[in-house]
C-alpha cells in the first residue's frame, strides 16, 4: 500500500504485528518526528460498528493513564486506508516472551520486572480496570533488563472464525473465568501474572516465585491473592539474618512433625481437589449434554442434498471452552474431547435419521420406472422394507 494513501500526519506506517484470532493489527509510524504505534481495526472489520466501538472504548479506558508501568494511548485518530485508530506510545525494547526465550534476564531482573508489573497493575486496578489479556508478549521490558511496561490492556476480542487449537493455546494464560464468560475481577490479573511466573519458572531462569504462582493460579479465585499488592509482598519479601536463623530452627521442627503428618495431609488435600475437580469437570460435561437436542434441532437436515456432516465449528468452539480449563491434565481432556465427539455423533445421527424420513417420503411419491419398479415387488411393505429399496433407488438415481 503505498504512503500516500495514508494522512501526512502519520507517515511511514509499517506493520508491526497482527493478531491471530483478535481483531486488530499494529503498525509503527512517524509523527512529528517521533516514533509512535497505531493500532487499527483488521481491513475486514474497519467499518462494522461493533468492532469501532470496541476499539473506542478501548482509548478511552487507557487515555486517562499516566503511568511510567503502562503505555500511554495517545490520541484517537481516522487515518485513510485504516480506518479509526489509537496512537499508542511506542516503548522500546524486547516482550518478556522474546528476554524468556532466549535466556536473557538474571534473577534479580526478573524481580525488578515483576515489581514493575504489580506496580503496573496497581494503577490499573485503582482505577477499576482489569488488564484482562496479561502475557508475556504484553509486558515490554528495557533494553537493560530491569524497567517493564504493560501494553494492550483489555480482554481479548476472538474471531469466530480462528483455529480452535490456535485459540485454546493462545489463551492458556487468561483466567478460567474469562475464558467461561463469568464475572470476573482484579484476581484474572492475578492468575494470569502467576501463569507468567510459572513460564518463567519451565525456562530455568528462576523458580523462586513459583510459591507465589502456585497462590496465584488458583482455579477457584476465591482461593487466590486478594490483590496484587499482596503479590507484590510475595514477591519482594525477604527476611533478616537473625529471624532467618530463627525460622531454621523453626523449620526443623516442623520438618520432624511433616515428615509424621504431611504425607497423610496432602494424600488428603489431593483427594479432595481431585474431587472438586471431577464435580466442576462433570458439571461442564454436563452444560455440553444439555445443549445436544438443541443442537440437533438447530442443525436438522431439510434436504437430501445436505452432507450428513454440519458445519458446527462456532458452537463447537463455544462447547469447547467450557472445557478449555480442564485440558491441562491429559485425562480430562480425552474426556472433554470425547464428550464434544459423542455431541458431534449425536448430531449426525439426527441428521441421518432426518435424511431417512425425507427419502423415504420421495421413494413413496416417486413415479419413475426404477421407484415404481422397486416398489412393485413388495406386498404391503413396511417402513423398514420400503427404506432398503429407498436406498437403492437414491444411489442409482445420483
Amino acid at each position: 500500500m503505498s504512503e500516500n494513501n495514508f494522512s501526512t500526519e502519520y507517515a511511514d506506517l509499517r506493520p508491526l504485528h497482527t493478531s491471530s484470532y483478535g481483531n486488530s493489527r499494529l503498525f509503527t509510524a512517524q509523527n512529528n518526528g517521533r516514533k509512535v504505534v497505531v493500532k487499527a481495526l483488521k481491513a475486514d472489520r474497519a467499518d462494522n460498528p461493533q468492532c469501532r466501538a470496541s476499539l473506542r472504548s478501548e482509548y478511552d479506558m487507557t487515555a486517562s493513564f499516566d503511568n511510567k508501568f503502562v503505555r500511554k494511548a495517545i490520541d484517537f485518530v481516522r487515518i485513510d486506508g485504516l480506518g479509526d485508530c489509537i496512537i499508542l506510545e511506542y516503548v522500546e525494547g524486547k516482550s518478556l516472551a522474546e528476554h524468556v526465550r532466549v535466556g536473557t534476564l538474571s534473577e534479580k531482573q526478573v524481580k525488578n520486572v515483576l515489581v514493575d508489573v504489580c506496580d503496573g497493575l496497581s494503577c490499573l486496578h485503582r482505577n477499576q480496570v482489569v488488564h484482562g489479556n496479561l502475557t508475556p508478549e504484553n509486558i515490554m521490558v528495557s533494553a537493560d533488563g530491569n524497567r517493564a511496561k504493560l501494553i494492550d490492556i483489555g480482554v481479548p476480542v476472538t474471531d469466530p472464525g480462528a483455529d480452535r487449537e490456535l485459540l485454546i493455546k493462545e489463551m492458556e494464560m487468561v483466567a478460567p473465568e474469562i475464558i467461561k464468560g463469568e464475572d470476573f475481577d482484579v484476581r484474572a490479573d492475578i492468575y494470569s501474572l502467576g501463569k507468567i511466573m510459572e513460564f518463567i519458572g519451565e525456562r530455568n531462569i528462576t523458580k523462586q516465585f513459583l510459591p507465589v504462582a502456585t497462590h496465584c493460579t488458583q482455579f477457584s479465585k476465591e482461593q487466590r491473592y486478594d490483590s496484587i499488592s499482596e503479590v507484590r509482598s510475595g514477591i519482594t519479601k525477604g527476611h533478616p539474618v537473625v529471624k532467618t536463623l530463627v525460622l531454621l530452627l523453626l523449620f526443623a521442627l516442623l520438618a520432624v512433625l511433616a515428615f509424621i503428618f504431611v504425607p497423610r495431609i496432602r494424600s488428603n488435600v489431593m483427594m479432595e481437589r481431585a474431587a472438586r475437580k471431577e464435580v466442576d469437570f462433570n458439571r461442564a460435561v454436563g452444560v455440553i449434554q444439555s445443549e445436544t437436542p438443541a443442537l440437533c434441532e438447530k442443525y436438522r437436515l431439510t434436504s437430501l442434498s445436505e452432507k450428513l456432516s454440519p458445519n458446527w465449528s462456532d458452537d463447537s468452539l463455544r462447547l469447547v471452552q467450557t472445557l478449555m480449563p480442564f485440558f491441562g491434565t491429559e485425562d480430562y481432556k480425552a474426556r472433554g474431547l470425547k464428550a464434544m465427539d459423542d455431541q458431534r455423533t449425536q448430531i449426525e445421527n439426527s441428521r441421518q435419521n432426518d435424511f431417512n424420513i425425507l427419502l423415504l417420503n420421495e421413494f413413496k411419491n416417486a413415479n419413475d420406472s426404477l421407484a415404481v419398479a422397486l416398489k412393485a415387488v413388495l406386498v404391503e411393505p413396511t417402513d423398514e422394507q420400503l427404506l432398503k429399496e429407498a436406498q437403492k433407488w437414491h444411489g442409482r438415481m445420483k
